[in-house]
Order: C-alpha cells, then structure tokens, then sequence
C-alpha cells in the first residue's frame, strides 16, 4: 500500500532526485575523484572533509562524523523531521505526496506551521497596502524618491505597515490566529498591561526569508513624515523582527536564497550592513549581495557563506562605526577560512547613499574594483586611530604597523608593505626591516609560549609536544574492511555469518552487522545508498556512511576476506593467550617470592601448566 512515507515512495523520491544537487544549494562542492568535497555545514572547518558519493546518494564528514542518505541531510540541516523531508524532496522533484492517513502533528509542529501562514500572509498584507491603497502612497513617494523601482519593490515584496495600532491585529485574528502565538512569533506585540497590538506601525516593511525564500521576520523602517503616534518619537529607525520559532538573526543572511546561484557563479559574496544597501545593489545590477540583520557578524552566519563562496568584499559604511564594524567582521570571516577584501567608501557614506549620488558604474570601479587587502584595509584603520603629535606616537604607530604585517605569511607581501612603510615615514628600509626581525622574533616567543597548555608547563620543550599515534587493533580494522565489502555483496554478508564463530568485539560493529543481516534478509539489493537508509539509528547511519566512503579495492579476493574473518575468529583467542602469559609472569614472580620451599614448587607447577595453556594456544593460532 502506497502512503506518504512507504518504502515505495521513499524510493520513488530517492530516484528522483540527486544528493549532489540538493547538497550543492547548501554546501559549495567541488570533485574530487570519485566523490564530491565541501565544507561540512555541521561544524567549522577551513579544510574541506564534507564528502558526497554521487554513485550511491549517501554523504559523510570525516571531520564531525556525520552521514546518512539525502534525507539524513536535510533532517539534520533544516531540523525536519523525516516526513518533512521526504514531502520536501517529493515537491522539489514534482511527485505529488500520497494522501496520508490522519497523523497527529507535535503542538510545536503545529505552532511553526501557524507562524509560517501568517508572515507570508502578513507579507503580501503589507505588500498590497503599500502598492494598493492610500495608505501607501506616501511610502511609494518616499521609495521613489530614494531610487528604488517599482520592479524592485515587487521582486522584494517590499510593503507598508499603516499606523495603525490593530489593523494587522484584526486581520490576523478574522482569519483565525491567535493573538497569544501571534506575538510569540513576533508580528504582535504585548504591553505590560497585557494589551496586544500591532508591532510595526508607520514603517516600511522589509520581508526577511529563511535560506528557501520563506518569509521569517520582518525588518521595519520608520516613513519619514509620517504621522506620529504617543510614542512613535522614541522609537529606533531600523525595527527587526524578534526571535522565534522561524527566525535566528544569528543564522539568517538577508537576499540569500535571491542572490546563492549568483554567489556561487561569481564565486565571490558582497556583505552589506543593511538591507536597503543590498536592494540597491540589486538593483544596480550587482546581484550577490546579502546582509546581516542589523547585529555583528556571527559565526554562524559567516559557516554559511563559507559553505556557498570562498571570497567576500566587505561592503560596510564609511562611517567610524561602519569600520570598527568591517575590522570585526574580517576576523569572524577569516576563522571561517574566507577570503577577505574591503570596498571603500568615503567618510559617512553608506552603499545606498553612494549608487544613488554616483551610479553604478562608479560603484563598481571606485568602490568594488578597488576593494583592498586586509593588510592594506588594517593600516589603513591603523592610521586613523592615531593622531601624531610626535615622535613618540610615530614610532607607537610604525611599531604597531610592523607587528601587523609580520602576519602575513608570504615574504613578498612583507616586503612590500614594508617599502611602503618606510617611504611614507622616511625611514630606511634597511632600520625597518631589523625592527621587523626584531619585532617578529618576540612574537614568534610569545605565540610559542601561548600554544602550551597548563598541564604541559613543567616541560615546554621549546613549546613542541610530541604525540605518538596508535594504530587499532588488527582485529578493528578487519572488522570495519568486512563491514565495508558487506554493504556491496550478500555473498560476502552471508560467508561473514556463517564463518565468523566469534561476535565482532566493537559494539558498534556487532549492531551494524545485525542490521545488514536483515537487511539482506528481507530481499534488499546491494547498494550500500539504500542500506545506509535502511539504518535507523542515527550513530550507526553516520559509522555505515563512514565506512562506504572508504577508498578499497572493490575486487577483493576470496582470501583477503577470508583473513579478515581469520583476525576477527582469532581475536578471542589472541585475548585469552595475552591474559594466559601475564597470569604465567604473575605466578613466576610469586614463586621467586615464597617465604617456603613447597610454596614456591606449588606457584612454579601451576606456571608450568599455565604454559601448557599458552602452548596449545600458540599452536592453534599457527594452525589458523
């Protein structure tokens, strides 16, 4: 029987769509070999070791340990449950979903799904009274008169909240929401006195959308000359959104979903501060455009654009605040593993104020084209905090100057802001350059001493510590190569349960094994995609997809899996012969100890047949 999650619509969906193109509007994916290798969007990391199996559908990081199937992705990276996804896939490759049986959803579920509805009717609320009605015509003005197009306004949805203290209150409550979760999800707002009302009035409204173009918040500017309300004066310029079951600022990139094919095409990301700064770039025709949402740049947010792009031109305002910004942002997006450059812009001038006054193509040849270096961008923020009163503060200056190009890794680059440095104070590139050493020197010592843990202080060594690496065991390793050829032939699973007369000794080998047992049993093909999918529980997902994407020799030998077998037989006995030799020296130095003579022959006879234990054991192993 067919039903929204039967083995035959899974599999129905699985064949429809491919993991290396629903990974790749995530994660940025180059090949390699007969894989596919990204940044893991689970973890931080500045070396790829996010692999995807287009072959088999399954993916796995070798860095966090995550893996599973398409729907294992989507179910961790959008926190969907498997329904969800599985309707998700079925949408994106156009295969209607079976009528489902009535299924009771989580009150959560049902919260988020409410929350959903009425931003995206909110949204086009507020889009129709800004295009539509009176209420908006002042707002048209405003936008009209700040350069934004009516095509722009339409692509962005943009609208207007009317000043009004219950008109989305009521429209809200006749379609049925409730009040109580409205403000919750932060279209509604509660006074202290327990009266709710509309949370953005007078302004116009912004739709902020999650990485798929669904509607999540709203980010509000104050209309200017609009009528005031008791408390309007006091409110901020600039309103987002709260936090809720939708919306994490610290998660969220403004234009994203718009401007992620553009990214990746280009290969660079533009990050603005605002989002009136990326509309206008739009509109200008630089499409790769997103913003933060009127917060610092989190870490969260740069692991997203590292995922889609390895270069970012920093967009910022020109203003003191917007570079103490910018200087933030550069070391959040360098601990990402981006490659960083800043686009200047004159003193107290924002992005939208620049292409409105000097046009596109100036943009793009004084501001983009000219986007410098971190080193460069660094002394040049440098400089400015400054003031040379004399040559003390100059030599305070060139001093922090020079610690921040001994940074850089290549020495081309040192030389060449070195000479820079030297010219522009009239010191001789030779004095520079000894200061330089000197200077490198002592930071190279502090960073040594720096890198030393507490626990290793007794015994810096020059600040190297020396961990030796340990091999698994034999018998570990034979276990996961029989794993690996089990999930590619029946044949294989089926030689490994008749022959293997010991368990595997991991615990997680043993569950596995049991699964492919059944698995087989049940008459599935060999394919280790469907397999993985087959697993439910999620650690032992992860450890299958692990070891699927090993690298080996998929023409294995009778022989070869027969001594994998072997290892896996003999450990027990391999266990029990190390437990026999040590009870053979406990007894030994027991005898060499006896206060009498019988004591001691008693300890040596027993040793003596202890070593005949250990023989046989021996023997039993060379026989194999």
């Amino acid at each position: 029987m067919t039903g929204p999650t039967s083995d035959e619509f899974v599999n129905q969906v699985r064949a429809a769509v491919d993991i290396v193109d629903v990974v790749g509007e995530y994660v940025q994916l180059r090949k390699s070999g007969r894989a596919f290798l990204g940044l893991c969007p689970f973890h931080s990391e500045k070396s790829p070791s996010f692999n995807v199996n287009a072959e088999r559908q399954f993916f796995h990081c070798f860095g966090c340990g995550a893996g599973g199937d398409i729907f294992s992705f989507l179910m961790k990276l959008e926190q969907l449950t498997f329904p969800e996804a599985l309707h998700k896939l079925a949408e994106r490759a156009g295969i209607s979903v079976p009528q489902p049986q009535q299924v009771e959803d989580s009150p959560e579920k049902r919260m988020k799904h409410a929350m959903q509805e009425a931003h995206t009717f909110v949204s086009r609320l507020y889009h129709y009274v800004l295009t539509k009605t009176p209420y908006g015509a002042e707002a048209m003005k405003y936008l009209a008169k700040r350069g934004i197009s009516e095509a722009t306004i339409a692509e962005y949805q943009i609208g207007f909240a009317p000043d009004s203290w219950d008109f989305v209150t009521q429209q809200l409550t006749k379609r049925g929401f409730s009040q109580e979760l409205m403000v919750e999800a932060g279209l509604l707002a509660k006074s202290d006195a327990g009266k709710i009302f509309d949370r953005f009035r007078g302004r116009i409204m912004f739709p902020i959308q999650d990485s798929q173009g669904n509607v999540i918040g709203f980010g509000g500017r104050l209309l200017q000359g609009s009528k005031p309300n008791s408390n309007q004066k006091s409110q901020p310029k600039y309103l987002n959104s709260p936090e809720s079951l939708l919306f994490n600022k610290s998660a969220t990139l403004f234009n994203l979903h718009r401007a992620r094919p553009i990214i990746r095409k280009r290969k660079e990301a533009l990050l603005f501060e605002g989002y009136v700064d990326v509309i206008s770039a739009w509109q200008a025709g630089f499409m790769q455009g997103i913003a933060t949402l009127g917060t610092a740049l989190t870490e969260q947010q740069a692991r997203i654009l590292r995922r889609n792009t390895e270069s970012v031109v920093l967009c910022y305002d020109g203003d003191a605040a917007g570079q103490e910004a910018t200087s933030k942002a550069i070391h959040v997006l360098q601990q990402a593993g981006l490659i960083v450059r800043v686009a200047p812009l004159p003193q107290g001038v924002d992005p939208d104020d620049y292409i409105r006054q000097h046009g596109a193509e100036a943009f793009s040849q004084q501001v983009l084209l000219q986007a410098m270096p971190i080193t460069a961008f660094r002394l040049k923020h440098l400089r400015s905090q400054f003031v040379i009163k004399d040559e003390t503060d100059k030599a305070r200056l060139i001093a922090k100057a020079v610690e921040i190009i001994n940074e850089l890794g290549s020495p081309v680059e040192r030389d060449m802001y070195q000479r820079q440095l030297a010219e522009e104070y009239s010191l001789t590139l030779g004095d520079l350059k000894w200061e330089s050493k000197r200077a490198y020197n002592q930071q190279k010592s502090e960073r040594q001493r720096d890198k030393v843990t507490p626990a290793w202080n007794n015994s810096i060594n020059n600040g190297k510590v020396t961990l030796a690496k340990t091999l698994p065991p034999a018998y570990h390793t034979a276990e996961r190569m029989l794993l690996y050829y089990m999930m590619r032939n029946e044949e294989i699973a089926a030689r490994v349960q008749q022959e293997c007369s010991a368990h595997f000794q991991v615990d997680e080998h043993v569950a596995l094994a049991a699964y492919l047992y059944a698995y087989y049993a049940e008459g599935n093909p060999e394919d280790p995609g469907k397999f993985i999918h087959y697993v439910q529980d999620d650690l032992l997902k992860q450890l299958a997809s692990g070891l699927a994407m090993m690298e080996c020799n998929n023409d294995v030998s009778e022989l070869e899996i027969g001594d994998y077998i072997k290892q896996v037989n003999n450990y027990p006995k391999r266990a029990e012969l190390e437990r026999l030799r040590d009870e053979q020296r406990s007894l030994h130095l027991q005898a060499a100890a006896a206060d009498s003579e019988d004591a001691r022959k008693q300890l040596e006879l027993q040793a003596a047949v202890t070593g005949m234990k250990i023989l046989e054991l021996e023997n039993a192993l060379k026989e194999g």
